[in-house]
């Protein structure tokens, strides 16, 4: 019977596992224009779907339902953390408290009270926090990164606030509805944008979410390590029913024992386990991209500029070979531009799209899938017959890469929020009074006050009432 059993269990956590993945893989990271099947997950079931409850519901009442659905992984989050800690404050304390042996410390239960706090606030303090909001009045605050020709182009201007567009901002359409400075993403979890003002609160709560995972990974852990010995259950034999057999202690059979015996605390060790792997590696990679100088936004866009130089490249060593250009030929075209230092630099492939609508969040599938529905705008590559006999160079340095640790301090504490920020950078050179003189009309408009507009016009019957006589004569 526990030959039998211990092979089922085997199959069904391998199957269980295989499923997991796969759906997760189609339904969140998979390019659905690269893949049939997530295209069918992503894009076409959800469409179908919808049309259907929006032609049976109508418009008002679906707007509803897309307001919870955008706030559905909130929660998602408060079901799976809450449920944890219900199961370890039920089951966990009391067999720490009186069922385990001296092997495991009694202040494991302050210390979790403690992790239990600090899990909810760290996310109200994320959920919280305001990302920063660029305006023209503090305009100068944010304006500290220099225009790199590659990513963000100078003189331009935000299709939405009229403002120009900074280095690294972003205009936000899911929460705040207006221009984030150095925009990272939209978190679904917290359901909040973060910028530069709030990525350290983001940082925060994933290091304390990690830390919580492991902390009670090692603790239950330890729990199960310790009943095993107590109970000796690696030296026991076990009774086949069906065969009427004694079978060897093994670590199947104890794991099928321990499952049997506390079902919720071993499912809690599983989920600690499995999303304390997963939040390490996403925490890990927000530690690069913080390292590296770079933003979520950003590291797409700098993965598809490497991608258009490899090909690039070997179009053209294939052109090469082919007798079709000349490396001499190629050398005097190749166009330079001299950078903040001085330098010169390879002038910055057309690749970048027009990414302004595009919503950056935690499901890269779906960022993609965004990517792919915008059209192609003047940013686009045109002209790629000629691009393949020119030696595209080397891959652009990030400009905003100013070490590990300047880029740490900028995070933590971020340059808008320093005494000094209005003498930082002061790169953007398009006049700021005009356009704003312009959207202060537009917004006020018949509210301008009637003594206001009395001086407005007062002005012009002076000067126009000298010049008129002087001019009916001559005309005569």
């Amino acid at each position: 019977m526990f030959a039998m059993s211990s092979t089922s269990l085997t199959c069904l956590l391998v199957v269980y596992v295989g499923l997991c993945c796969a759906i997760m893989y189609f339904c969140l990271l998979a390019d659905p224009y690269e893949n049939r099947l997530a295209m069918l997950l992503q894009v076409t079931l959800p469409q179908k779907v919808w049309n259907r409850m929006l032609s049976i519901f109508g418009k008002d009442r679906m707007n509803i339902v897309q307001h919870m659905l955008d706030r559905s992984l909130v929660l998602v989050y408060f079901i799976v953390v809450g449920g944890s800690w219900s199961v370890v404050f039920w089951y966990l304390y009391p067999w720490l408290l009186f069922e385990s042996s001296t092997n495991v410390s009694n202040v494991h239960a302050y210390l979790g009270v403690i992790v239990f706090l600090a899990c909810f606030v760290t996310w109200g303090i994320a959920n919280a926090s305001h990302p920063g909001k660029i305006t023209a009045s503090n305009f100068v605050r944010y304006d500290h990164y220099p225009y790199d020709s590659l990513l963000f182009l100078p003189h331009k201007r935000c299709d939405t606030t009229h403002l120009p567009k900074i280095p690294r901002s972003k205009f936000d359409r899911i929460k705040y509805h207006c221009i984030v400075p150095r925009y990272d993403h939209f978190c679904g979890w917290t359901y909040n944008t973060y910028g530069e003002e709030n990525y350290r609160w983001f940082l925060l709560f994933l290091l304390q979410h990690v830390a919580m995972c492991a902390y009670g990974t090692y603790v239950a852990y330890r729990l199960f390590h310790d009943e095993i010995q107590q109970k000796r259950l690696y030296q026991l034999t076990f009774f086949d029913r069906v065969s009427g057999e004694t079978v060897p202690s093994s670590h199947i059979i104890v794991l099928q024992y321990m499952f049997a015996r506390r079902p919720l605390e071993c499912s809690v060790l599983c989920i600690m386990a499995v999303m304390g792997i997963a939040l390490a590696c996403f925490f890990g990679y927000h530690i690069y991209l913080t390292s590296v100088g770079q933003t979520t936004n950003e590291n797409g866009k700098w993965a598809d500029i490497r991608d258009w130089y490899k090909r690039q490249r070997r179009k053209y060593q294939q052109a090469v070979k082919e007798g079709k250009v000349s490396t001499a030929a190629t050398t005097k075209t190749t166009t330079t531009s001299p950078d903040s230092t001085g330098a010169s630099s390879i002038e910055a492939p057309p690749i970048i799209r027009n990414d302004d609508d595009v919503d950056v969040t935690c499901t890269p599938g779906q960022q993609q899938q965004k990517q792919q529905q915008q059209p192609m705008s003047s940013s686009t590559i045109i002209d790629t017959e000629n691009l393949d006999l020119i030696d595209p160079g080397p891959v652009p340095k990030n400009k905003y890469d100013r070490g590990w640790m300047e880029n740490w301090r900028e995070v933590i504490f971020p340059l808008s929020l320093r005494k000094d920020a209005a003498s930082l950078g002061g790169y953007t050179k398009i006049p700021l009074l005009p356009q704003q003189k312009q959207n202060q009309q537009k917004q006020q408009g018949t509210a301008i006050p009637a003594h206001v507009k009395q001086q407005q016009q007062q002005p012009k019957p002076k000067t126009a009432a000298p010049s008129t006589p002087k001019s009916k004569p001559k005309a005569t």
